[in-house]
């Protein structure tokens, strides 16, 4: 599995599943911690659709951190006022980088959350659907084609 699918099953899915995997690293390996939660302000890059041409939309508050596992560091990032997240993130982002033995049974965790957020987005996707209104053109109700 990809690092930016895991990211966003992390991100995206139960905040469970990343406390319980924060968890699990905390209790075999010493987490040292770089550089705390903080917020910071990003820019926001998106490209014009007829130039295609990159431009900024402007600035997004995000939550990071920086941690250290054994000499190799893990970095948490995500959108929003999350400290308690982002370090999450970091430890885990650490731990599969130093390819840590806890990691290797995660691949199946991740794929069933990325599952259920699959599931999730059916489901709301269905409800936006019941409220699309279908339009029709005075010729066509009236019969006058």
């Amino acid at each position: 599995m990809k690092r930016s699918q895991i990211t966003r099953v992390l991100i995206e899915g139960d905040p469970g599943l990343s406390r319980k995997l924060c968890e699990q690293i905390e209790r075999g390996h010493a987490v040292a911690i770089v550089r705390g939660p903080e917020k910071s302000l990003v820019m926001g890059k998106a490209r014009d659709s007829v130039s295609r041409q990159p431009f900024y939309l402007g600035e997004i508050l995000v939550t990071e951190c920086v941690v250290d596992i054994g000499g190799t560091h893990g970095i948490g990032v995500l959108i929003g006022e999350h400290p308690e997240r982002a370090y999450e993130l970091a430890v885990i982002d650490a731990a599969l980088n130093a390819g840590l033995s806890e990691t290797k049974d995660w691949t199946d965790e991740f794929r069933a959350e990325e599952a259920r957020i699959a599931s999730r987005l059916k489901r709301e996707h269905a409800l936006v659907m019941k409220t699309k209104v279908q339009f029709d053109t005075m010729e066509e109700s009236y019969g006058n084609r």
